[in-house]
């Protein structure tokens, strides 16, 4: 179909007459209504009543409009679907995290990331560490971030970064202007235990066995986040780090370091058998930027 025709034809429903819509379109009157006549014989229906001085649009012409200007206006966007396209604005980058550091490093770094590049797409997949694998061999993705170790054959390392678990108080709390704590200053408090079988729960047991002390479980919570908000709420205590804690829970809550000492690693990876999208660079980075910001707090 004749696009300049479907112009012509919106320009003489929008302006009533032909010879507006000639001069709007920089064509003589001739050629404006030569372009009416090509559309209506590749549609087969008359458009316009004609007379010596008028176009009268006809019941079909009303009809056809909205349809006409639909089409145009899909063409006369091309040029910023285009752009939009160059930038990788549309299609969506595609982030994969375990639950762990969601909340604390992945949302925050969308957060400053969207700063930089405000009009491209992420698309935030968020799994328990075991269902991670899983996900990473069914779908594409372009970032990833789980703590290690952690071998998935579809997925590369790309950076390990190492954080130091801590004891979480309520903010206020008698214990929370400590330099370090002990098991022993912390056998009296109430303990919120994130879930067996969870990297970080299992690496403070083998920390408190190998120390000879022992803590015992007060509250047990399937994760993290719920750890905190109870800890938030003056419920107890529990094990966390800085890159683990969400953003709302920080002005209520303080970390203090402990002995004995137990170390994890957050691994940031990317996907082994394609190109990642254009940004996943640009996004790592931001993740590399909320760490530095968040880690010499906790060191």
């Amino acid at each position: 179909m004749n696009l300049k025709s479907l112009r012509a034809f919106l320009h003489v429903m929008d302006e009533g007459t032909l010879i507006a819509a000639s001069k709007r379109m920089n064509l003589s009157q001739p050629a404006a209504s030569r372009l009416i006549q090509i559309l209506e014989d590749e549609i087969g229906t008359k458009l316009f009543y004609r007379d010596q001085k008028s176009l009268a649009p006809t019941p079909e012409a009303e009809l056809f409009y909205a349809e006409a200007q639909s089409v145009v206006s899909a063409i006369d966007d091309f040029p910023q679907l285009f752009r939009r396209l160059r930038n990788h604005s549309l299609v969506p980058l595609r982030v994969v995290s375990q639950l762990r550091a969601a909340n604390g490093l992945v949302i925050p770094a969308m957060v400053k990331f969207a700063e930089k590049a405000p009009d491209v797409r992420i698309a935030l997949d968020i799994h328990p560490r075991r269902e991670l694998s899983r996900r990473v061999q069914q779908e594409k993705f372009d970032v990833g971030i789980c703590v290690v170790p952690w071998q998935v054959k579809d997925a590369q390392m790309l950076e390990i970064r190492e954080t130091t678990l801590k004891v979480l108080l309520p903010r206020g709390h008698h214990l929370a202007d400590r330099s370090v704590l002990t098991p022993a200053d912390l056998v009296d408090e109430k303990y919120v235990a994130i879930a067996r079988g969870l990297m970080a729960r299992e690496a403070v047991d083998r920390a408190l066995a190998r120390s000879g002390e022992r803590l015992e479980v007060f509250h047990e919570v399937s994760g993290t986040a719920a750890a905190h908000r109870l800890v938030a709420g003056g419920m107890g205590f529990a094990f966390s780090d800085p890159t683990v804690l969400e953003p709302s829970f920080r002005e209520n809550t303080v970390l203090v370091p402990w002995a004995p000492e137990v170390k994890m690693a957050l691994g940031l990876f990317g996907p082994q058998n394609h190109t990642p999208h254009g940004a996943a660079g640009d996004f790592v980075d931001c993740l590399k930027t909320v760490w530095d910001e968040l880690m010499p707090a906790s060191n």
